[in-house]
């Protein structure tokens, strides 16, 4: 049974398939499934709205517990991540 929440999480090009996030890396479809409902999410767009959040926090979670300096490879991901997350929101110039 394909539920489309997850669907539209696994088709994010942020943190779906082959995105490397942690969702894509290490959450099973069931899992995702109990999150959202325990979350009460219940549409796609708020489903990948969700997943983009988890992510950030993952990444943001990982520089604070990281042991590196301030140049540390964490910190340049984590604002990767935040960069792509952004300019992929803006409204295209028609």
């Amino acid at each position: 049974m394909s539920d489309p929440r997850v669907e539209a999480i696994r088709a994010n090009k942020h943190v779906g398939r082959g995105s490397c996030s942690s969702i894509d890396e290490a959450m099973t479809d069931e899992e995702i499934i109990r999150d959202l409902d325990d979350s009460d999410i219940k549409t796609p767009e708020e489903a990948v709205k969700w997943a983009v959040e988890r992510e950030d926090l993952w990444l943001e979670k990982g520089t604070n517990q990281r042991w590196g300096e301030d140049n540390d490879p964490q910190i340049k991901d984590h604002q990767n991540f935040i960069d792509k997350i952004n300019t992929s929101t803006k409204p295209s110039k028609r």
